[in-house]
């Protein structure tokens, strides 16, 4: 039996979906609504005394911008692809996180001359049988697309305006937080603590569990990284700066950014909240910071300024690892040293040269 779809403009700029006049987020959810009751007493112990989340339908919808149409997501062509996900599979809906690959529900999606076909519905980190509870749904070709045009966003074309220059003269500062310091909104700069009594403070701080026991795999598993992302700079104003969940590693994101070619906008993870950047040749626009999909107009950089401010930060944060190498191990002996520096940094920043960036 052929079923009816609704691609609907949802809020927050989301495409809502609906078959048969229901929405997919609720049809899904009882689905799996026995699977996740299972877990969630299976689960009771690790979350008492509060309860185990319920995660039966637990998705958002995707951007209408981003994935509707003129893409060709739903027609069996992913935008983005999630993990675990088979090369002949789409995502359906996406993590409410706001990085949508990380719990998504996939399914295949054939498309023929007369028929849209959704078959193999499952969570990419649970083995629940959705597709034998949900589907497979069979739509009119037609019909599906025809709702699909309809949720296009509509565009206006904006003003023409002149494109203000690209800030060239920029910095990445490798920062660390530091509540209570008199560095900008509580970070002081990484290179400020290159004193060994610093060091040895700042690794003493880390140490929540003794890693004198432990081997080096065990040490990067054990000791979190430490609370330091970049502030990008341009004239000595800072443009963007780290947000919750930074750590140093994020470095390759921007040094990602200076390679995006692309319109389509890329997300640059420097903690929450977020921001992207999409290229007009040489030139890059910064959007954010957001949650979501979009953001507003920041700045345009120059593609170049970004790429050197890269290299620069990752010679700045190499010239701290050494030193910081030194205090793990007069800390937790020689043999644990490169580990913990390792796993405070976020990765091997002892190599020479751009090893670390690739």
């Amino acid at each position: 039996m052929l079923r009816q779809i609704e691609f609907l403009a949802g809020h927050d700029g989301l495409m809502e979906i609906a078959v048969d006049g229901v929405p997919l987020l609720e049809l899904v959810r009882q689905a799996e609504l026995p699977y996740a009751r299972r877990e969630q007493l299976e689960r009771r112990e690790e979350f008492a005394p509060e309860p185990a989340p319920l995660l039966a339908g637990d998705y958002a919808y995707f951007s209408t911008r981003l994935y509707g149409w003129p893409e060709r997501h739903y027609l069996g062509e992913p935008v983005e692809v999630a993990y675990n996900q088979d090369d002949d599979e789409v995502m359906l809906l996406g993590c409410t996180c706001g990085i949508a690959e990380c719990w998504a529900l996939l399914a295949r999606i054939e498309v023929t001359e007369s028929i849209v076909r959704w078959s193999g519905l499952r969570n990419n980190h649970r083995d629940w049988d959705v597709a034998g509870r949900l589907g497979p749904l069979e739509f009119s070709r037609q019909q599906y697309e025809q709702a699909l045009r309809a949720a296009a966003p509509r565009l206006l074309a904006p003003p023409a305006r002149e494109r203000p220059r690209p800030l060239q003269d920029l910095q990445l500062v490798p920062v660390l937080e530091a509540a209570g310091s008199s560095g900008e909104g509580g970070w002081v700069r990484l290179s400020s603590l290159l004193g060994e009594d610093h060091l040895s403070v700042l690794v003493r701080s880390c140490l929540e569990t003794d890693v004198t026991g432990l081997t080096g795999r065990a040490i990067l598993d054990t000791v979190a990284c430490l609370p330091a992302g970049y502030q990008l700079r341009a004239g000595g104003e800072t443009l963007v700066g780290p947000g919750c969940c930074c750590e140093l590693s994020d470095l390759a994101g921007w040094r990602d950014a200076a390679r995006h070619t692309g319109a389509r906008p890329s997300m640059v993870w420097i903690g929450h909240p977020w921001v992207h950047v999409s290229a007009d040749g040489d030139d890059l626009l910064l959007t954010g910071p957001t949650e979501g999909e979009g953001g507003p107009e920041m700045a345009w950089i120059s593609r170049t300024a970004l790429a050197r401010a890269v290299q620069r930060a990752a010679a700045e944060v190499r010239y701290v690892a050494r030193p910081l190498h030194e205090a793990c191990a007069r800390l937790a002996g020689q043999e644990r040293a490169a580990a913990l520096c390792a796993a405070l940094l976020g990765g091997s920043w002892l190599r020479s040269g751009g090893d670390w960036l690739g």
